[in-house]
């Protein structure tokens, strides 16, 4: 019983302290470079689908792109967030055998688009955020060879969070990390999709708020 008190003591110190109610942002725009890890099945197998007798082709997917959001603060913990990513990968892939390939290029690229609240706690410099989130995500793949690419939008959610050191009154470096399921059909076994991204960028900082 000693330790939770102890907790909550200390939680309420750094709640109340005068550095903890500084004044925060009260609109941060993001922007940088992330990774995502487009996963199409969870197996013991490592998402692989036979294709031959002795092949076979990985579902999981690392995808490359931008980042970028837009965030309000109404007080200096809590604020909402508009969140905007697009990542594409290519992969070449042999249907035939090493005496005869058959290569063929894939090329994909996946445009989440996420909102929701945000919750801050801030210290000094450091800003370290959670959100969940919920919108969508815009999906585009084409196969070489002229055929006709696929389009499709589903719906999505995300946990995340990250940490903002800031560097000036207008500047700070963001380090961020989500996950974040879509839903888009699949002809296995499922109809969703678990992705992993990690970004990081500069936020530039344009007013201020109170607690």
């Amino acid at each position: 019983m000693k330790i939770v008190w102890s907790i909550c003591a200390l939680l309420a110190f750094v709640c109340l302290s005068p550095s903890a109610r500084a004044q925060a942002p009260q609109w941060e725009i993001f922007g940088g470079f992330d990774y995502l890890d487009a996963r199409a099945c969870i197996s013991t197998s490592g998402c692989k689908v036979p294709i031959s007798p002795t092949q076979s082709i990985s579902l999981s997917q690392s995808a490359y792109g931008w980042h970028a959001s837009l965030g309000e603060n109404k007080t200096s913990w809590f604020g909402g967030v508009a969140d905007f990513s697009g990542d594409y990968a290519n992969r070449t892939v042999n249907f035939g055998t090493t005496a005869a390939p058959l290569n063929v290029r894939f090329n994909a690229s996946a445009y989440p688009f996420l909102f929701g609240p945000r919750f801050y706690w801030r210290r000094d410099r450091l800003s370290i955020f959670g959100n969940p989130l919920i919108g969508g995500v815009h999906a585009r793949a084409n196969v070489s060879g002229g055929t006709v690419p696929v389009s499709e939008t589903k719906w999505a959610f995300a946990l995340g969070g990250g940490a903002d050191f800031r560097l000036s009154d207008r500047i700070a470096i963001r380090g961020q990390f989500d996950w974040i399921r879509s839903h888009f059909p699949e002809t296995f076994d499922r109809d969703f999709q678990n992705n992993l991204r990690a970004a990081a960028g500069i936020v530039f900082i344009v007013g201020s708020v109170g607690r």
